[in-house]
Order: C-alpha cells, then structure tokens, then sequence
C-alpha cells in the first residue's frame, strides 16, 4: 500500500517537473522580459549603467560604426544597462562573468544615480540589498536559452509561454539587450500630453528618491574597482547622458560637483569623459528621462563619432 502510494506521488512530482519544464523552454524561445536578452550572450564589448542607458544607447549602431576598430571580432557588443545596475560587487562580478575579450569596448554611462543607496545602509547591508535584486538572484549571465534566468527572474504566468506576451508595443527589446521605445507603434502614439504627463510622474519620483537615498561610499568604491577591471580589458569611456534640464537639475542638486569629480576620475586613468548634459535640448526623451527611439540613434551616433575621433587620434 506504502510502497503504491510512493510510486504514484513519484509518477505526479514527475508530470509536473515535466511541465514545468516544457513551459520554461518554451517561455526561452519567445518574449520573456525586456532584460532577458542581456543574459544570454558572452560580450565583445558592454554598454553600462542604468535605465537611461538601457534605452537611450544602441548597440546595433555602434557595433555598424566602429567595426573597423575590431572590438567585435570574436563576441558582440552587449547592452548590460538596467534600471538596478549601480556600481558594487554584484553588478562588478556580473561584468566579470560577461566580458570574454581584451580588446572589447566599454562604455560607463554615469550619473549621481549609480552610486545611490537607501538611506542608514552600511557597506554590508548596500550589498545585502543589491543582492535580492536580479543582478544577485542569478548565476548565469552568459546562456541561451538561460533557464537560470527564467527560473529566478521571470515573476508572470508561465503560461504567457503560450501566445506572445509583451507588456508595452512601444518597446522593442533588441538581442543585443537594447531596450528600443518608439514614439509610435502599430497600435497607437505617444503624444506630446503624455510625456508632459509621465514627465511629471518622473519629477515625483525624483523628489522622492532623493529623500530615500544618500551617495554611497560603498558604491564609489567598487566604481573605481569596475574601471580598474575594465582598463585591463580594452578601451573605456565615461558618458554622462543627455536628460530633461529639470531632470539634470535635480540630480546636479544632489551631487554639486559631480561633473567635476567624473572628469578629474577619467583623467587620472587616462579615460576619456564625454559630457553630453548640455546638450540635452537636441533630444527627446518619452518622460523627462529616457530617450525615444529617433533621439536615442541621434544620441548614439554622436557617441560613435566622438569616439571615432579619438581612437583615430590616438592610434
């Protein structure tokens, strides 16, 4: 009776893994999140930081741009940009675990955003902190199909497998991890009244934040380590990345010397520091932050040439 009893209960635990797992591999093989595709590839080349780098930097562009400078011949360029990604040792050990090349190409996206934590958080509880989010719930950066990911990630119905499940028609998310947003979709357009509406929700969302978080010793520390990392590994460059003005103000509020500080860091490593803040009133972001889609190829085609520039004057 025992011994039937087990068998049976072992045949169930069987049928589910199984289903289980068949949801999960086809879940792989569709949309899973706008973050997935960040994860299942080793990287030539990485753009870092956080949202705004996420959607405002295509690789498609610059790996078209700067082909000639081999920096792409073994692996691509990967968007390694998210809204969680500020500089400490998880998101430090994830690009360790990314990058597979010594001539890649790394682009810092920085802001006074990456080195915030929640206020009253010491060294240990900001990596405690870090490490309930995705960067630190995963240990495979590198797969496809990346179960991992799905696995610890993935928080919908994995019934969404089942037809093609995207959560916004605006967002294109690119295999190369760039998080595209068009102001214009099949289905509708992004107009002027909802950006000066998700503009203000973006303002709100400032204020409070800064109420929230201080500047983390903790995270300018492991800054330094991620540069110090990457200088071994190929050509670096900081950018500071065109926003709202009313935007820029806040964050400039919060970190006075900012600029200062980045420039006289890039100089002392020999890295380039590319301030595109004032220039912000030649693009276009969809909510006082993050660049639409035409202005994000605008933006990254200025990046390219600067670049260019550069490597041609130092080579």
């Amino acid at each position: 009776m025992l011994k039937s009893f087990v068998i049976k209960l072992f045949i169930i635990a069987i049928t589910f893994i199984t289903i289980y797992l068949f949801f999960i591999d086809k879940l792989a093989k569709g949309f899973v999140d706008t973050n997935y595709n960040k994860f299942t590839q080793e990287a030539g080349g990485l753009i870092l930081g956080l949202s705004r780098a996420n959607e405002g930097i295509s690789t498609l562009i610059i790996e078209e741009e700067l082909k000639k400078y081999d920096f792409f011949s073994n692996k691509p360029l990967v968007n390694f940009a998210l809204n969680e990604a500020h500089f400490g040792e998880v998101y430090y050990e994830a690009i360790k675990k990314k990058i597979k090349t010594n001539n890649g190409i790394f682009i810092l996206s920085i802001s006074p955003g990456n080195f915030t934590a929640p206020l009253g958080l010491d060294d240990e509880k900001v990596f405690e902190y870090d490490e309930r989010l995705t960067l630190g719930k995963i240990n495979n950066f590198v797969t496809s199909p990346n179960y991992n990911y799905i696995m610890n990630i993935y928080g919908a119905s994995l019934y969404n497998s089942l037809h093609d499940f995207d959560q916004w028609n605006h967002r294109v998310s690119h295999l190369n991890g760039w998080n595209e947003v068009k102001l214009e979709s099949e289905l509708d357009t992004i107009t002027d009244k909802d950006i000066e509406y998700w503009k203000s929700l973006t303002l709100k969302f400032y204020d409070q934040k800064i109420k929230t978080e201080q500047i983390s010793s903790y995270r300018y520390n492991y800054f330094i380590k991620t540069i110090e990392y990457l200088k071994t590994k190929g050509e670096v460059f900081f950018i500071r990345m065109p926003s709202d003005s009313t935007i820029l103000k806040i964050e400039n509020s919060h970190w006075e010397n900012f600029d200062f500080e980045m420039d006289s860091i890039a100089k002392s490593y020999h890295i380039p520091y590319f301030n595109y803040s004032k220039k912000s009133n030649n693009y276009k972001t969809y909510d006082g932050s993050h660049l639409e889609s035409e202005s994000a190829k605008k933006f990254t085609k200025l990046l390219c040439e600067d670049i260019k520039k550069l490597l041609t004057k130092n080579r």
